[in-house]
C-alpha cells in the first residue's frame, strides 16, 4: 500500500516537472511572437518574388471564388429541386432528399474545381507560398465537406426535409454554430501548418496554437448558448415534439456540450504543451463518429418513413410499422457495435495502449466473426419474436366486462412454447459458433454440457415430468387458450402457460397456476358444442300439447335473434314429460349452443319462457300444501273445535280464535 502511494506520488511529481519544463520554453517566447509572425510575412514575400499582399490576395481571392461557386452551383439543380419538393407531401419523398443532397454535392464538386484551378494558376510550384495557402484551400474544401451531412439533417431552410424534430430557429442557430465552429477549427489548424511550413520557431507555434484554442473554446461555448436559448424559444413557440426536444436539449445536450469543450480544450492545452496531441484529436473523432452514427440512424428512419409513404396501402399498415422497427432498430444496433468496435482500437490500442497492437491486429478478426454471428442471431431472434407476437397478442389480451374470452386457436396456443425454444436453439447455436470464432473447443464444452444436462435431469425428475408433460398435452390439443377447463381439483379459463405449468383464471377471478405433471385429467368445457337440458315444473292441468307449440315458437324466435341467434346450433325445443309428482308435471327441455357462453343462451330462453307461457295461460306448479284437520275422538268439544280453527286459519281461511 505504501509503495502503491510512493509511486503514485513519484509520477504524478515525475507529471508535473516535465509540464513546467514543457512550459518555460512557451512562456519566453511570447515577447519575441510578433516578430515571428512579421519574419513569416517576410519570408513568404522573399519566396513569392512580390509582396506579401499579393499573395494574400491571390489567396483570399480563391477563397472568395471557392464560396461563389459553393453558392451559384447548386442553382444548376434549382428546377429539378422544385419539381422534386412539388411531388412530396409532409415530409418531403426520398427523391426530394436526394434532389438536395446531389445540390449539395454538386457544390462541393464546384468547389473543388476552383481549389484546383487556384492550385494550377498561382500555388502549383513547389515553394514557400504555395505550401502555405494551400493548407487555407484544403480547409475550404473540408469544412464544405463536414457541413454536407448537417445539412442533410437540419435543412434550416427547408422544414419539411429536416430530419430531426426541431424548430426552425432552432435548426438556423444549429447550422450557424456548426459552420462557424468548424471553420474556425479547420482554419487555425491550417494557419498552425502553415506557420510550422514557413519556419516559426516551434514556441512560438505552441504560442498561437494556446491562443487559438482558447479562442475556439470561447466561441464554442458562445454558440452553444445561443442555441440553447433558440431550443428554449423554439420550444415555447411550439407545442409537442418539438418541446420535447428542447427539453431534452436542456437537460442533456447542454450539459454534455460544455463538457466536450472543456475536455477538449484541455487536451488541446496539454497536447501543445507536452506536443502530443493524439488525445485531443481522439475526442474529435470520437464527436465525429458519435454524431455520424446519429446521422446515419435520422437518415434510415427518414428513408423507411419515406418508403412507407410512397407505399400507400398496398401492406397492412401495421405489418409494414413492424419491419420498419425491426429494420430500424437493426440497423441502429449494427451503426452503434461498429462505432463501439472503432472507438475501442482508437482509445485502448492506439491512444492509451492498454491492448498491445499486434495482439489486436490477430485477434481483430476473430472478435468480428463473433460480434458478426451474435448480431445475426439478435436479428434472427427479433423477426422470431415479431412474427410470433402478430399471433400470439390477440389470444391473450384481457377482456374487459362480461364478455367470454377468446378463444385461441392451436397454433396460437402452442406458439409461445415454440417461440422459446426457438430462441433458446439460436442462442446456443450462436453462442457455440461465436466461441468457435474466438478459437475455444466447442467439442469439450458441448460434452461437458451434455452430462451436467444429464446431471440435472436426474435431480430435478418432477421439473422434467412436468416438462414432458406439458409437451404431450400440447401434442393431445387438449386445451387452449381462452378455453374453460375442470383439472378434478381446480377449474377455470386458461389464461397462459409456460415451459412447466399451466395458468387458470377461476370465474371468481382467483388465479391458479397448476404444474403440467399434476394434471390427471383434463374436461374441456369450450370445444366445439354443447347442450343444455333443463326441466320445468307445470300444473297438472297443462296442455303438454300446448306447450309443445310455444316452446318451438320461442325456438324459432331465438335462431332469429341478433344475439342469441349466432350462439345457438340447434334451437329449443320440448322433449317430452319426464316425471309426474303429486304437485307438477315435469318436462324436459334442451337447445344445442356454442361452448362460448351457453349459460348467456339458457338465460334468454328463461325470459321467453316466462314471457310466453303468461300469455298463453300456461300455468306453472303451486307447491301448495293443504292440511285436513278431524275431529279427535274422545276428545273434548271444546279442544276439537280448537284444532279445526288453528287447521281453517293454516289454509288461510278464517282468522285464528284465541
Amino acid at each position: 500500500m505504501a509503495d502503491d502511494m510512493m509511486s503514485a506520488g513519484g509520477w504524478l511529481s515525475d507529471a508535473a516537472s516535465d509540464l513546467t519544463n514543457a512550459l518555460r520554453p512557451i512562456f519566453a517566447a511570447v515577447p519575441d511572437w510578433p516578430d515571428q509572425l512579421r519574419q513569416v510575412a517576410d519570408r513568404i514575400a522573399e519566396a513569392s518574388g512580390g509582396s506579401f499582399a499579393v499573395w494574400l490576395l491571390q489567396l483570399l481571392v480563391a477563397l472568395a471564388a471557392g464560396l461563389v461557386a459553393l453558392r451559384l452551383a447548386p442553382l444548376a439543380l434549382a428546377r429539378w429541386r422544385r419539381a422534386q419538393q412539388r411531388l412530396g407531401s409532409d415530409p418531403v419523398r426520398l427523391s426530394g432528399l436526394l434532389s438536395l443532397f446531389a445540390s449539395d454535392l454538386l457544390g462541393v464538386f464546384a468547389l473543388l474545381v476552383v481549389a484546383y484551378a487556384a492550385h494550377a494558376l498561382w500555388f502549383s510550384s513547389d515553394s514557400l507560398p504555395s505550401r502555405v495557402a494551400m493548407p487555407f484551400l484544403s480547409a475550404l474544401v473540408y469544412w464544405r465537406l463536414i457541413l454536407v451531412p448537417v445539412d442533410l439533417v437540419l435543412r434550416p431552410r427547408d422544414p419539411k426535409a429536416r430530419l430531426i424534430e426541431v424548430s426552425d430557429l432552432t435548426a438556423r442557430r444549429l447550422r450557424e454554430a456548426a459552420s462557424a465552429i468548424v471553420a474556425l477549427e479547420l482554419f487555425s489548424t491550417a494557419l498552425l501548418r502553415a506557420l510550422i511550413r514557413s519556419g516559426m520557431q516551434t514556441p512560438d507555434v505552441q504560442v498561437t496554437a494556446l491562443c487559438l484554442g482558447v479562442v475556439n473554446a470561447g466561441l464554442a461555448v458562445y454558440f452553444i448558448n445561443r442555441v440553447r436559448r433558440a431550443a428554449a424559444l423554439g420550444g415555447e413557440a411550439t407545442a409537442g415534439r418539438d418541446r420535447r426536444t428542447a427539453a431534452f436539449f436542456e437537460r442533456m445536450g447542454y450539459p454534455l456540450a460544455l463538457l466536450f469543450v472543456f475536455l477538449a480544450l484541455l487536451a488541446w492545452s496539454l497536447g501543445v504543451t507536452l506536443k502530443k496531441l493524439g488525445p485531443f484529436w481522439g475526442l474529435i473523432d470520437t464527436a465525429g463518429i458519435l454524431i455520424g452514427v446519429w446521422v446515419l440512424d435520422m437518415m434510415v428512419g427518414a428513408g423507411l418513413d419515406h418508403v412507407a409513404a410512397a407505399s400507400g396501402d398496398r401492406e397492412p399498415s401495421q405489418r409494414r410499422a413492424q419491419w420498419h422497427r425491426i429494420i430500424r432498430h437493426c440497423v441502429n444496433v449494427a451503426l452503434w457495435l461498429g462505432a463501439a468496435a472503432f472507438l475501442v482500437g482508437l482509445w485502448l490500442v492506439d491512444l492509451a495502449r492498454i491492448l498491445p497492437s499486434e495482439g489486436w491486429a490477430s485477434y481483430r478478426g476473430s472478435l468480428w466473426s463473433a460480434a458478426a454471428t451474435i448480431y445475426i442471431a439478435y436479428v434472427l431472434c427479433r423477426v422470431v419474436f415479431m412474427h410470433t407476437e402478430r399471433h400470439i397478442r390477440p389470444a391473450i389480451q384481457a377482456v374487459p366486462g362480461d364478455e367470454p374470452a377468446p378463444i385461441a386457436s392451436r397454433l396460437q396456443t402452442v406458439l409461445p412454447l415454440m417461440r422459446v425454444f426457438i430462441l433458446i436453439t439460436i442462442a446456443l447455436l450462436a453462442g457455440l459458433i461465436a466461441l468457435s470464432n474466438l478459437g475455444v473447443n466447442t467439442t469439450s464444452l458441448i460434452a461437458g454440457a451434455s452430462i451436467f444436462g444429464l446431471a440435472i435431469s436426474f435431480g430435478s425428475q418432477s421439473l422434467v415430468r412436468d416438462i414432458v408433460s406439458g409437451i404431450f398435452f400440447m401434442a393431445d390439443d387438449a386445451f387452449r387458450i381462452g378455453e374453460y377447463i375442470d383439472t378434478g381439483r381446480l377449474k377455470g379459463t386458461v389464461e397462459g402457460m409456460s415451459i412447466r405449468s399451466l395458468r387458470l383464471r377461476h370465474q371468481n377471478g382467483q388465479v391458479h397456476v397448476i404444474p403440467f405433471g399434476q394434471i390427471q385429467q383434463v374436461t374441456n368445457f369450450s370445444r366445439d358444442w354443447t347442450t343444455v337440458k333443463f326441466n320445468l315444473r307445470l300444473a297438472h292441468e297443462t296442455d303438454v300439447e300446448q306447450v309443445r307449440k310455444a316452446v318451438k315458437q320461442i325456438g324459432i324466435d331465438m335462431m332469429g335473434d341478433a344475439e342469441l341467434g349466432p350462439e345457438l346450433i340447434a334451437p329449443l325445443k320440448l322433449q317430452g314429460v319426464t316425471d309426474i309428482d303429486p304437485n307438477a308435471l315435469v318436462v324436459r327441455l334442451k337447445f344445442t349452443a356454442r361452448p362460448v357462453q351457453p349459460t348467456f343462451v339458457y338465460r334468454g330462453a328463461l325470459k321467453r319462457i316466462h314471457k310466453v307461457f303468461r300469455e298463453k295461460g300456461i300455468e306453472f306448479s303451486n307447491p301448495t300444501v293443504y292440511v285436513q284437520a278431524r275431529p279427535v275422538p274422545g276428545a273434548p268439544e271444546e279442544e276439537s273445535a280448537q284444532l279445526v280453527s288453528m287447521a281453517a286459519a293454516a289454509k288461510g281461511q278464517i282468522p285464528p280464535q284465541s
